[in-house]
């Protein structure tokens, strides 16, 4: 039977990671992840400037097409969804960016404190990807069970 009643690991000084060094390989492994990083995070940018084009775009010129369409939804209230989606689309992008440069600079100077600062940009890319993807999982459950509702309750 297992024992529950263990302290918890401690990081640190005498802890768990104590004699924790990152060898050749290692660092070959960060350094190919931080160029990746990097590209995908600058990448994450260019497609960040597109959609806020595109935002302002739906809501100067997009106001008459959708009037015409029959969508129920403005071209502004359109326009301001681009652009919160690239405000939300901005922080993984930033993310792994900042991981990219800082990492692979920690790696050229060999300095654990920004390699440190790296992993910290890594694990908040994390956290917020997967915020995010309990978020949207919450939605589309939501999304699921209202429409089973409707249908539930509409007569045909």
């Amino acid at each position: 039977m297992e024992n529950f009643n263990q302290p918890a690991p401690q990081f640190g000084e005498g802890g768990l990671f104590k004699h924790l060094e990152v060898n050749e390989q290692g660092k070959l492994y960060l350094d190919e992840a931080s160029k990746w990083a990097k590209f995908l995070g600058i990448i994450g940018f260019i497609f960040l400037f597109f959609m806020l084009i595109g935002g302002f775009g739906v809501m100067m010129a997009g106001s008459a097409a959708f009037r015409n369409s029959g969508i129920p939804f403005s071209g502004a209230f359109i326009g301001l969804l681009y652009i919160a989606f690239a405000a939300l689309y901005f922080f993984p992008a930033f993310y792994l960016y900042k991981f990219g440069t800082i990492a692979r600079r920690a790696l050229q100077n060999e300095s654990l404190t920004e390699l440190n600062e790296g992993l910290r940009y890594l694990k908040s890319f994390f956290k917020f990807a997967g915020i995010l993807t309990i978020v949207v999982i919450a939605f589309y459950i939501i999304a699921v069970l209202s429409v089973g509702m409707g249908a539930m309750t509409s007569r045909f």
